[in-house]
């Protein structure tokens, strides 16, 4: 009887209201409620907790209120029908935390929903490009471009270290889309590319060294040469984190770039840049004593310099695998629970391994800005985030001022901006685990400081 009860309560009293689906977010967590005249009924679907389709335990409607249980009482809904009936103001509790809510009507679960990307229709024209890069790498991108006949400067957007498509998109954000927007409505055209592997992009990206995807922007550059609507001699490069090394490094070995934007750019040593990086990541989270921090530090130190010093002509699991086992057996039990690696040895290497024991880890690790930064003679803009923990902005911005100096560039601005994170957005903690659920997918005064730097030399 009980059952039956319940299947009443799931499936009559509200289809009269519900009569459609519902979708609320919370940063990057949506949260979908759907009415489905099958016997499933009304169900919950959040896919950023990887939960699909919570069947309802129980339904109670009384006037605009709404109350609602999902999976034996795990997941509450309590919300109330705002006067249109088009929006559910909503507090949904689950497993302890609460999520305050607007859930508004939808056909089906929606992407995420971020205010500064751009929404078509575009004021510009939107093109596939195909990049050659050898016999057998093909890479695809989007270049946006003004209408008209006049030639415009452009620009190639590089991405970061990790797969990614064209867009840089994570959780919905879509920064290297929102960048092109802004500057092609300002009569500049961008080309932004899948990375290898990545979309319609062919070849490995696992197999590619940052030197491989510095030739690839010059092959983009190359493509860009020949289009329709676009200046020869003002082609230049974009490049973010990595891409920021990867465009000096194009820069350096070729006529054919007219000016570089980096972007939190990688503009130390490899060794050094994985020492600031997790020294400051360490740094970035509350609650851990001094003494942990610095035990902590000490270790990766130590791990990446062991990783350094190995010759690239040789292997590299081995003779890693003999000083990291030697180094575990000469620490006492309080340095090995600080680090994480009590017991967990064995696992700890063979994931580090797998990153480390590739031709980018290796080949970045030895990365050294001097070898091509001073030969950069043409119009340069370093920003960084002064929040920013992967590429911290105080060295890395004083290594590409000096390195930029000591080549005799005179043309280069340094530009540090308050309270962006790596991602360019204006961050709370500054940490990599709020980036996801942060509004920004890049910040408006860091797109104004590229504009400009496009008025003082470019346009």
């Amino acid at each position: 009887m009980k059952k039956i009860l319940v299947i009443i309560l799931c499936t009559i009293p509200v289809f009269c209201i519900l009569a459609d689906n519902w979708q609320g977010q919370q940063g990057s967590r949506r949260f979908y409620l759907e009415t489905d005249y099958t016997a499933s009924g009304t169900a919950l679907t959040l896919p950023e907790f990887w939960i699909e389709r919570a069947a309802c335990d129980s339904i109670s409607l009384s006037g605009d209120s709404l109350y609602l249980r999902f999976n034996r009482g795990q997941i509450v809904f309590k919300g109330c029908f705002a006067s249109s009936r088009q929006q559910i103001d909503a507090v949904v509790s689950l497993y302890g935390k609460s999520y305050d809510l607007k859930f508004v009507r939808v056909d089906t679960l929606q992407p995420h929903y971020w205010s500064q990307n751009p929404v078509p229709p575009y004021p510009y024209i939107e093109e596939e490009i195909i990049v050659p890069v050898n016999d057998t790498i093909l890479l695809s991108g989007t270049l946006t471009r003004p209408y008209g006949r006049k030639r415009v400067p452009a620009v190639v957007i590089l991405s970061g270290t990790g797969k990614q498509d064209r867009d840089a998109s994570f959780t919905g954000h879509r920064p290297f889309a929102r960048i092109a927007d802004y500057l092609t409505r300002r009569g500049i055209a961008v080309l932004r590319i899948d990375d290898r592997g990545v979309g319609k992009s062919t070849g490995r990206y696992e197999e590619a060294t940052t030197a491989d995807f510095a030739a690839d922007a010059l092959s983009a550059v190359e493509v860009l040469k020949h289009r329709k609507g676009i200046r020869p001699s003002k082609i230049g490069l974009m490049g973010h984190s990595e891409g920021g090394a990867a465009s000096m490094m194009a820069a350096a070995q070729s006529d054919d770039i007219a000016f570089v934007v980096t972007l939190a750019g990688l503009s130390t040593d490899g060794l050094t840049s994985l020492r600031l990086q997790n020294d400051a990541i360490i740094d970035a989270y509350p609650g851990y004593s001094d003494e942990w921090r610095s035990v902590n530090k000490r270790f990766l130190h130590t791990l990446f310099s062991w990783v350094y010093e190995i010759p690239l002509s040789q292997p590299l699991a081995d003779p890693l695998r003999e000083k990291f086992m030697a180094w575990v057996s000469s620490q006492n039990d309080t340095i090995l629970q600080m680090t994480g690696l009590k017991g967990r040895e064995e696992m700890y290497l063979a994931r580090y391994l797998r990153t480390a024991d590739t031709p980018w880890y290796r080949q970045l690790m030895h990365y050294n800005p001097a070898d091509y930064v001073p030969r950069v003679d043409v119009p340069v803009l370093a920003l960084n985030g002064d929040c920013d923990i992967m590429v911290p902005s105080g060295p890395n911005l004083a290594m590409v001022d000096s390195l930029l100096r000591k080549g005799g560039n005179k043309h280069y601005e340094i530009v540090s901006l308050p309270g962006l994170n790596h991602m360019f957005q204006h961050c709370e903690t500054c940490t990599q685990e709020e980036i996801p659920d942060l509004p920004d997918v890049f910040a408006e005064e860091a797109l104004e400081e590229i504009y400009r730097f496009f008025e003082r030399y470019i346009l």
